[in-house]
């Protein structure tokens, strides 16, 4: 078996200091993560970008405390001088102070642990934190670094070959209709707020969840909905039959309509015929996000008006950047001021990392064609174990003719796929010598403990248990995406810890 020891707490996936991913191997160093605790956070030097401050960030941030004079301050470093004055206006505090610095934005308040937490969560949401490449060239300009991380970039065009990879998989009519964003909450945020600005003129200010979301276009949907907006959350997407009856009451009232093709983590695919039928009728925007299997695996534009997606997964497969996209489609109402809207809405990509992004696409289709031939492998194995009570993967029975029916072909089933253990969840997951950590579509295989990674605060309480059982969603449930590793080193492995 090719997977050595366990990768040690804190270390980055991939090796590089621009990674999105880091080792958080065992189930108390993932409580360990999710409560901030002291011992484990000071190994930590990285994480999934909007959960965890860059050590680059956090340099600059002394440096700015020394050089603003603001010794005891909370300084906050966004994506550019818009998003920093968003944010300023979501705080609505009389001591914030913009402040920028050699082509870095960001944010000052005295100390307040209230402003700390709302700053943390609105830009986390919004995807609006500085990238760690614009960091690492601003300390570099400033003397405290020697020199960039050595790494391959795109020396032409970047945003054309990213756009030539993309547009067939979007079927847009030009490279136009899509917009590339900072990151891939950016892409969804821009999305959220072009709608809004169509839609609440005629009195649609409300929105609905189908299916369990990503976590933070579920705080966009909760938060950052319009005044007196009266959202619908539907979790269950085999059952269109709450949302059919809801539209009904409200004809007049939705804006527009989030859910992702598959879902994260039960990977379930609704009838998008049928909402596609209802969204027309009701006149709210249909947003799909085909992220989980790749837009290269399945094909949503035959029922979309946007798409989105992030760029952070398989477009980026080596695991070292975030940018999305939100395209366009032809059917669109008002498709032009719609466009018009995201391309304003949408943060531009730090050069760099669109670069980094435009040397790695190329292997972007090798990644899929890969992970689709030993994704089947791993579920017959794992179906076929007694330690395993259920695998949640694309041609699971539930959903499978409506992924049939947006698959590009019958091996496109995809590279993620979730599962539940019949015995405890501890043993296996400490004990399995896995990459583990956030994120998914790299080149590495990665696991995690999804609920427990994404959503640990639901685990703490019976509250939250309820909720998590009312979302059909398994508290100690196992999401595993499948890397380029060999099919039977990945068995192997899994084998070994069950």
């Amino acid at each position: 078996m090719s997977f050595g020891p366990q990768l040690p707490l804190g270390q980055r996936i991939p090796d590089s200091v621009h990674a999105v991913s880091v080792s958080i191997p065992t189930l108390e160093d993932v409580v360990g993560y999710e409560e901030r605790r002291p011992a484990t956070m000071a190994k930590l030097k990285s994480g999934y970008p909007r959960f965890i401050k860059h050590e680059y960030l956090l340099q600059i941030e002394e440096r700015w405390k020394e050089l603003f004079d603001r010794p005891d301050h909370s300084i906050w470093l966004t994506s550019s001088e818009r998003v920093a004055r968003e944010l300023e206006a979501y705080l609505s505090h009389p001591k914030t102070k913009y402040l920028a610095h050699g082509g870095v934005s960001g944010l000052s308040y005295p100390p307040d642990t209230t402003l700390d937490l709302l700053a943390k969560r609105y830009l986390q949401h919004i995807g609006g934190h500085l990238s760690t490449r614009h960091a690492e060239d601003y300390l570099v300009a400033q003397k405290a670094l020697p020199s960039r991380f050595l790494e391959e970039s795109f020396e032409g065009d970047a945003a054309a070959k990213v756009l030539d990879h993309l547009a067939p998989l979007y079927k847009v009519s030009s490279p136009e209709s899509i917009a590339l964003a900072y990151t891939g909450m950016s892409a969804i945020y821009a999305a959220f707020r072009a709608v809004n600005d169509v839609q609440v003129p005629k009195g649609r200010r409300s929105w609905i969840k189908l299916g369990w979301l990503y976590t933070d276009t579920m705080h966009i949907l909760d938060k950052l909905s319009p005044e007196n907006s009266d959202n619908l959350s539907v979790y269950q997407v085999l059952n269109l039959e709450q949302l059919e009856t809801t539209l009904k009451q409200r004809p007049d009232d939705f804006a527009g309509l989030i859910t992702e093709c598959p879902t994260n983590p039960l990977i379930q695919t609704p009838d998008l015929e049928r909402i596609r039928e209802l969204a027309t009728k009701y006149g709210f925007y249909l947003i799909l996000d085909p992220t989980i299997n790749s837009p290269a695996n399945v094909d949503v534009s035959p029922y979309a008006d946007i798409i989105t997606n992030s760029l952070t997964k398989y477009a980026g497969n080596q695991g070292d950047t975030i940018l999305g996209a939100t395209a366009v489609l032809d059917r669109c109402p008002e498709k032009e001021a719609i466009l018009a809207k995201i391309h304003q809405y949408s943060e531009a990509p730090y050069p760099r990392d669109l670069q980094r992004l435009a040397a790695q696409i190329d292997g972007y289709a090798a990644l899929i064609a890969k992970t689709n031939a030993s994704t089947r492998k791993v579920v017959e194995y794992l179906k076929a174990h007694p330690a395993i009570k259920r695998v949640y993967w694309a041609h699971q029975p539930c959903s499978k003719t409506q992924y049939e029916a947006i698959a590009r072909s019958p091996e496109a089933v995809g590279g993620v796929i979730s599962f539940e253990l019949k015995g405890e969840l501890k043993t296996f997951h400490d004990r399995v010598r896995l990459p583990k950590g956030p994120s998914f579509g790299m080149q590495s295989s990665l696991l995690s403990p999804f609920i427990w990674l994404a959503h640990y605060e639901l685990t703490t309480n019976q509250e939250g248990l309820a909720y998590l059982a009312a979302a059909g969603i398994p508290k100690d449930l196992i999401r595993f995406s499948i890397g380029a590793e060999p099919a039977e080193e990945i068995i192997a492995a899994l084998a070994e810890a069950l």
